[in-house]
């Protein structure tokens, strides 16, 4: 049993289903992989991961709509791309469903500069998926510099990753392998990336009024989330 006033109260990113969900396309594209290729031969294990990886995101989203969760515009959006991401590989073969990926490290790397030049920084805008600020903080020209500082490091960290998997993409011999090893890598780095921009937008927002600093919310999502899990009342 959940507590809606719990799951309503916690940012999106930490609402139970969502992280088994975030990595179900590529778990369906490794098994189908792994499958199709001992069942038949490799370019037919090719093309029964990317049908995987499809069914899985769609699979994922109607979880969501059965839980009565919010799905908002990201994950039609996702759904969206994956189908046709999916359709791509399927005429063209797994290279370009592959080389898609890239490319759209590269548009998110191009669309958090522009979001910094037309002065809405992407972290400011996507920041109440993750943290609870409250509404004096948001409002705060502290938090805007803040969050476009990160946003600028979250544009140059894909852009330069991206030479990294071109290059791994020419030196891995099946899409498995480039996947296990871009998951595993792209994990740690977003791991010790989100720990860094918890301590920098600490400090650096330690001078706004009434900001109690980042530790509390972070203990306050960890209530929330028990509270969620347990169905009890998280005040």
């Amino acid at each position: 049993m959940t507590n809606p006033e719990a799951t309503d109260e916690l940012p999106v990113a930490f609402r139970r289903g969502n992280s088994i969900e975030g990595v179900l396309p590529i778990l369906g594209y490794m098994i189908g992989d792994q499958v199709g290729s001992r069942l038949f031969d490799d370019l037919t294990g090719d093309r029964i991961a990317i049908v995987a990886m499809t069914l899985a995101a769609g699979w994922a989203v109607v979880q969501r709509q059965r839980r009565g969760q919010r799905i908002g515009w990201w994950i039609p959006g996702v759904a969206a791309y994956l189908l046709i991401r999916g359709i791509a590989g399927l005429i063209w073969g797994e290279d370009v469903f592959l080389a898609m990926g890239i490319a759209v490290k590269v548009a998110l790397g191009i669309a958090a500069l522009v979001s910094v030049a037309i002065g809405r920084p992407l972290a400011k805008e996507l920041s109440p998926m993750l943290l609870p600020f409250p509404e004096h903080v948001r409002t705060h020209r502290l938090f805007h510099v803040t969050m476009r500082n990160l946003t600028l490091s979250y544009a140059v960290y894909q852009l330069v990753t991206v030479s990294f998997e071109i290059w791994l993409l020419g030196s891995t011999e099946s899409g498995t392998g480039f996947l296990i090893i871009r998951t595993l890598i792209g994990t740690a780095s977003g791991f010790v990336g989100f720990i860094l921009a918890i301590f920098y937008a600490d400090r650096k927002m330690r001078p706004i009024p009434g900001f109690d600093g980042m530790l509390p919310m972070l203990e306050r999502i960890g209530e929330l989330i028990e509270a969620d899990r347990a169905g009890t009342d998280p005040t």
